[in-house]
């Protein structure tokens, strides 16, 4: 058993690794976070990648709600920070619980504007008839 949650360790602290190598470069503002959410086919290693990189977590949240991806894809997450100790033996992690999902969540939906890139709406539409729509 002890040789199991030793393999365990260094798999994690290695997936860690690898997922640090693969952050370098990721842009964690809300510009950012919005075009790797909103262009990914894997949504876990999206956020894994985007919190490695120091993003916060809520914002990761807010961002997504704010760009339109579901509150179920959203509560099916893993947001958790990854700490190690200074001896390096010692990994911790402190992930989001439920409630601050959907306070997050919540906070995106109702003020967009903060969390989506000025970009987000497109061109404007000159199309006289679709603006007339109503």
């Amino acid at each position: 058993m002890n040789k199991l949650l030793k393999s365990a360790v260094v798999s994690l602290a290695l997936v860690g690794g690898i997922s640090a190598a693969y952050a370098e470069g990721v842009d964690t503002s809300v510009d950012g976070i919005f075009s790797a959410l909103t262009s990914t086919t894997n949504l876990q290693a999206t956020v894994d990648s985007l919190v490695a990189s120091g993003a916060n977590p809520q914002s990761i949240i807010s961002v997504a709600a704010a760009a339109g991806i579901p509150l179920d894809s959203v509560k099916e997450l893993q947001v958790c920070v990854n700490s190690a100790a200074s001896d390096a033996a010692v990994l911790s992690a402190s992930c989001l619980r439920q409630r601050s999902v959907v306070t997050a969540y919540a906070a995106g939906v109702n003020d967009p504007m903060k969390f989506l890139p000025a970009s987000a709406a497109g061109k404007k539409n000159t199309n006289k008839a679709a603006t007339e729509l109503k």
